[in-house]
């Protein structure tokens, strides 16, 4: 296996593993996260690795979308971890 073989296996065990972080219930950040199902005030649905991840709350916001993570700010109720 050569260094570039052995970088994309890294990096695709590295996008097998996801961070959920909240911050006083009115902030979370998903890491690797690979799409957004479903998004609306109440409901946002984010796919990660092997399950979906469901905030409720009201009202939700998806701040942002990149290749640090998925944003969600509003008064976060509950988070529901569903596999795939």
């Amino acid at each position: 296996m050569n260094v570039k073989d052995k970088l994309i296996a890294i990096e695709a065990a590295a996008a097998r593993h996801s961070t959920i972080t909240l911050h006083d219930a009115g902030e979370l950040y998903v890491e690797n996260c690979t799409c957004v199902k479903s998004c609306d005030d109440s409901f946002i649905t984010l796919c990660v690795y092997g399950m979906d991840i469901t905030v409720a709350g009201t009202p939700l916001v998806l701040e942002s979308f990149g290749v640090d993570g998925v944003k969600v700010t509003g008064k976060i109720h509950s988070l529901t971890l569903e596999e795939h």
